[in-house]
């Protein structure tokens, strides 16, 4: 009788540590399964940012004007299409990139890898003129200083366009860089340096300077002719519909927040009734408007627009498109901001988590250096989240932006 309690007890065990080992079997095949679909995935989207850059680099360096071809690489396949180019107008250019996971799971139903799909795009102007074009970076600055200290890349902070400053670029924990950067005076630490622990994925430089365009009388000259010059200063408020809503800023009001380490002052535009709804085409014949003051914009677009402002532009809340090109890589619509002063992040109330920008930004006039893209009270506020761009800064001094991390795509 004990022996065959024995045995039965001995089989219990079996039975036990069988089943136990069919689930650890599950297990490791999810967390693989799980491992090959993110790896796979982030091999994709590196795939599409890379063919995105060699088609930008074929209209710039090979003056590529007209084509479709493919790029292969991490064992993905990319597809570039750069649309007609036509000198000093803008430039389309669309990637759609694909790969393959093994992933168990789909494969034991469908007998095949699972596929991966994503998708970038670039809008850039193409100029015939000497100076370095804006969008030919998607991060530019004069100088990575601001009131005299420098401004620092930081963990968190990733970007995955080239970024090029024609002062020092200073790094601060490990900043990821997926495409190249360029410095004409330097990176500090140097990135040969143990001490600097950024990701230079896409290679560095030194000694490089870029001259960007100022002249904006062109711009101006589409704004008078389209009937989009406005003297006061103008709220904008745009709806996924293709309509704007416009409202005059007759004053600003200065309200307290926060309180203890910060407490701070912020500044809330005072708007006049009532809203005036209508089509953006209805601002500009020409898709491009000139205020000679201030301008707060929040919204979705659902068009195409560029804004040139004399005085600061304020980002009051998202901006977004209402065709989404990191979804749609077709997507036509687009925003241009452009201040002689300062584009701002407002201290509002929507921007105190996360701020999503869908916008080509430039704050420079090749004047002093006191054209930046900043954060307000960027000193004061409480932390924020995370500034989601896509497009592209071009500034003259470097703005701070401490109480967020920053993805630029």
């Amino acid at each position: 009788m004990f022996g065959k309690t024995s045995l039965l007890i001995l089989i219990g065990f079996i039975s036990i540590f069988s089943v136990y080992q069919l689930r650890l079997t599950r297990a490791v095949i999810s967390a693989t399964d799980s491992f090959n679909y993110y790896y796979s995935k982030t091999l994709v989207h590196e795939t599409a940012v890379s063919a995105m850059n060699i088609g930008a680099s074929k209209v710039w360096k090979d003056t590529l004007t007209n084509a479709t071809f493919n790029v292969v690489m991490n064992n993905c396949t990319a597809t570039v299409r750069i649309y007609p180019v036509v000198p000093d107008s803008l430039v389309r250019l669309s990637v759609k990139a694909w790969g393959y996971a093994f992933v168990d799971t789909y494969y034991a139903r469908y007998k095949k890898p699972y596929k991966i799909e994503d998708s970038a795009f670039a809008y850039f102007i193409y100029s015939s003129g000497p100076n370095t074009p804006a969008s030919r970076y998607f991060w530019l600055t004069g100088t990575e200083f601001y009131n005299g200290a420098p401004v620092y890349w930081i963990t968190g902070d990733t970007v995955w366009g080239p970024v090029h400053t024609n002062g020092v670029l200073h790094t601060y924990g490990s900043p990821v860089f997926y495409d190249k950067v360029t410095a004409y005076a330097g990176i500090n630490p140097q990135p040969t340096s143990n001490r600097n622990k950024a990701k230079f994925y896409g290679g560095w430089e030194v000694g490089i300077q870029a001259e960007i365009p100022v002249d904006m009388t062109r711009t101006k000259t589409a704004a008078v002719n389209g009937g989009g010059v406005f003297n006061n200063p103008v709220y904008l408020k745009f709806l996924s519909n293709g309509k704007v809503v416009k409202r005059d800023i007759v004053g600003w009001t200065v309200e307290t927040i926060g309180s203890g380490r910060y407490l701070r002052q912020r500044r809330v535009p005072q708007l006049s009734p009532p809203d005036t709804v209508a089509n953006i085409s209805s601002l500009s014949s020409t898709g491009v408007i000139w205020v000679k003051n201030e301008v707060v914009v929040e919204g979705t677009l659902n068009g195409q627009l560029t804004i040139l402002a004399d005085g600061n532009i304020r980002i009051w809340d998202d901006l977004k498109y209402a065709d989404d090109p990191n979804v749609n890589p077709n997507s036509d619509d687009f925003l241009g901001l452009v201040s002689y002063k300062n584009v701002i992040i407002a201290d509002s109330d929507p921007n105190q988590n996360d701020v999503v920008i869908q916008a080509a930004i430039m704050a420079y006039d090749g004047g002093s250096n006191d054209k930046s893209f900043i954060a307000e009270n960027w000193d004061k506020r409480p932390p924020s989240g995370t500034i989601y761009l896509t497009g592209g800064i071009v500034q003259e001094e470097r703005g701070p932006w401490d109480s967020f991390q920053v993805v630029v795509e």
